[in-house]
């Protein structure tokens, strides 16, 4: 260990400011998830390890003043890339500024972007009333924040006035530091889908059923979303057997012969019963851990149960580990930047999951009638076949025509420098093409029909400009849906309203996840965290059309596009928010839009406030009961606000730049 040196007639400097005691930490003084800065000495390090995404992970222990005497310290989980990682020397001064205060087993720091990490060399700290900035080791992180004189003048009475008792020579120090590496953590980690009997997992895991109570022990129902052989089986019709025995109605511990149909899911083999054993017990109890909750569970006994067939898990006291260590901690969702990877990947899981299970669901109510259906298209197939080729036909001579001409054409349009389309090779189609019937030729009772499809899924590319928005005010261009667990998935793009995710297929709203002023008329109507998305549409007219209007051939040049969340942030480069709040984005918003569709907003309004004035005017000039001069007049000043109407309609089509 290494000694302690006091310095005598010192008086003790305060605090700097913005830094708090290890204690008030330790002690929750200092809030959870509050950002705050601490000085401390270095008495234990953990080396970096490779984590699932582009950071490392490594740890510090310090301790100061406050708790010299207790022998307590605190832990600073360190998240950067390997070459940004702190490397101190036992008994190194180390200041960790702008730090979030977490509660994982305990309390502990934990770093983010703006968190600075500065090293002071133990054995270059000069005796007070010196300053140590001698003592200050190059940071790895340049051009950020820098102690200033009153840390580096407190840094020397910290230091020769703290006990460095529980601090171990550097030999012992540099043994622990390596041993630490074969400590790894993530090789405990587990998926349920690889666990085996009697042995010991970390796992992340989502009660799937409120905590059954027996006093001693709290019983719970996880699941990760994979499956494992062992566990016990869940029909979703209710036929839940395994080796002919049920779960009852509790699905805990008891076995019956009765079939449990009160299973909320997930499905087949992928649930597994965990046995939560003192202190654990309580902690389930006291934090309210209900169906829903992701938790990480550590130290999992896992072997089989009762019946001999299926596997479940066991926590018991740590006994080896410091008094009353808990091995459950709930995991928040939050907190996007700082989720764990191996959290990401489970919420994938159970929406790929929940997919599925829609699909199959509906699968399974069509199966009365499912070898009707399939006789009706094996009898279809030949004339699809031969429709898809047909089709292929006409759009291979479409873009061998198009490709011809794209070129030429582009070179004479006054195209938007400001936008660029991300799939450039794709030819140009005219909008009255996109809009342009398919056929599909089927067989109805023997006889050959063609038919007009409703629909089609296809992506085109189009020279346009925008002549017309909606909504109609720019605050009105984003709108709110409730929060969801999946948020936190980058690929996630919300789950009201029946939109389709990233992956292609299509979600359903379940008429509770309304969004925006539809679920109760105005904002003050839902009081819950809210998720703002872009949502509004624009009326898109072909560069070679004039209005919209009908060319020669007859068809339609101008159609409603829906822009959604995703490809808004494409178009804008913003992220949605409430607009009427934040009134730098929507100027900024402003002036993205008038890059889009130059002056077309002002053009707008202004026709709106002719419309408003028009009626205002034409109400004031009401007189009842009306004779027939008045009649007359009516219908003259009805006739001149046709003609504005009309007039402002083609104002709205005036040149803007051509996206």
């Amino acid at each position: 260990m290494l000694s302690q040196r006091t310095p005598r007639g010192t008086r003790p400097p305060p605090l700097p400011i913005g830094f708090k005691p290890v204690q008030d930490i330790l002690e929750r003084y200092v809030t959870v998830n509050k950002i705050t800065s601490v000085i401390g000495l270095v008495k234990d390090q953990r080396l970096p390890i490779k984590t699932g995404g582009i950071d490392w992970k490594s740890s510090l222990t310090i301790y100061d003043k406050s708790v010299e005497d207790s022998g307590e310290g605190l832990i600073i989980n360190i998240f950067r890339p390997e070459d940004k990682m702190p490397r101190p020397n036992a008994g190194d001064v180390v200041i960790v500024h702008s730090a979030k205060v977490q509660d994982r087993n305990g309390i502990s720091l934990l770093t983010n972007r703006n968190t600075v990490i500065h090293i002071y060399s133990g054995v270059q700290i000069p005796e007070p009333p010196g300053s140590a900035r001698q003592a200050l080791q190059p940071p790895r992180d340049s051009g950020r924040w820098m102690p200033d004189a009153r840390v580096n003048d407190y840094i020397p009475w910290l230091y020769h006035s703290t006990s460095k008792y529980d601090i171990p020579d550097q030999d012992e120090f540099r043994v622990r530091t390596e041993r630490s590496l074969n400590v790894n953590v993530r090789e405990k980690f587990s998926t349920l889908d690889k666990v085996r009997e009697g042995r010991y997992y970390d796992a992340i895991v989502q009660v799937v059923k409120d905590p059954f109570d027996e006093g001693m022990q709290m019983n719970l129902w996880v699941t990760d979303y994979t499956e494992n052989d062992s566990f016990f089986l869940f029909s979703w019709d209710g036929a839940n057997k395994s080796d002919t025995r049920d779960y009852d109605a509790n699905m805990y511990t008891t076995m019956s012969n009765q079939s449990s149909n009160n299973w909320p899911g997930p499905f087949g083999k992928r649930s597994m019963q965990v046995s939560c054993w003192e202190p654990h017990a309580t902690f389930v109890r006291e934090n309210d851990i209900k169906a829903g909750t992701w938790v990480q569970l550590r130290n999992l006994h896992v072997r089989f149960g009762r019946n001999s067939a299926n596997l479940e898990g066991s926590l018991h006291e740590d006994k080896l580990a410091r008094s009353g260590r808990i091995q459950v901690e709930i995991l928040q969702l939050t907190d996007s930047k700082n989720i764990d990877d191996r959290l990401k990947q489970a919420l994938k899981r159970k929406r790929d999951y929940e997919k599925n299970k829609k699909t199959q669901q509906k699968s399974y109510e069509r199966d009365s009638d499912a070898s009707a259906k399939r006789k009706a298209s094996e009898d279809a197939e030949p004339a699809k076949m031969n429709a898809k080729a047909r089709r292929a036909l006409q759009r291979t001579a479409l873009e061998k025509r198009y490709e011809e001409q794209a070129k030429k054409r582009e070179e004479q349009l006054n195209l938007n420098k400001y936008i660029r389309c991300e799939s450039e090779n794709q030819y140009v189609t005219p909008i009255s093409t996109m809009i342009e019937p398919v056929p599909w030729t089927t067989k109805v009772e023997g006889e050959e029909v063609t038919l007009n499809l409703p629909f089609i899924c296809a992506k085109y590319r189009a020279n346009v400009r925008v002549v017309d928005f909606r909504p109609r005010r720019l605050e009105d261009f984003a709108t709110w849906r409730k929060t969801t667990e999946f948020d936190v998935l980058s690929d996630y793009s919300g789950g009201g309203g029946g939109g389709e995710s990233d992956s292609g297929v299509a979600e359903e709203s379940d008429g509770d996840d309304e969004v925006g002023p539809s679920a109760g008329g105005n904002l003050d109507a839902y009081r819950g965290q809210k998720a703002w998305e872009w949502r509004f549409a624009l009326l898109l007219e072909g560069v070679g059309s004039k209005g919209g209007k009908p060319g020669d051939d007859g068809d339609v040049s101008a159609l409603w596009a829906v822009v959604d969340n995703n490809e808004a942030q494409q178009l804008l480069n913003l992220d949605a928010c409430d607009l009427r709040a934040n009134q730098a984005t929507l100027s900024t918003l402003r002036e993205q839009l008038f890059k889009l569709w130059g002056n077309l907003e002002e053009v707008k309004t202004k026709m709106l406030q002719q419309q408003r004035a028009a009626t205002k005017t034409g109400r004031r000039q009401q007189q009842p009961p009306p004779d027939m001069k008045t009649v007359k007049r009516d219908s003259r000043e009805e006739d001149g606000c046709n003609n504005n109407n009309n007039n402002s309609k083609k104002s709205l089509t005036s040149p803007s730049p051509a996206a």
